[in-house]
């Protein structure tokens, strides 16, 4: 959701993967108002052996 406008319209301008959070970073684009932000993938946990 954007942070600027509010919006839930948006889309993935770049992907990129962190080493240092062992996690992708997702650069953001809202399709409204044109706002950049960062989104970061946490993953969940589903099995014991996770």
């Amino acid at each position: 959701m954007c942070s600027s406008c509010g919006s839930t319209d948006s889309v993935v301008i770049d992907i990129r993967y962190r080493p240092s959070l062992k996690r992708f970073a997702r650069r953001r684009q809202c399709k409204i108002c044109g706002c950049r932000w960062n989104t970061v993938e946490i993953r969940l946990k589903e099995h014991k052996d996770d």
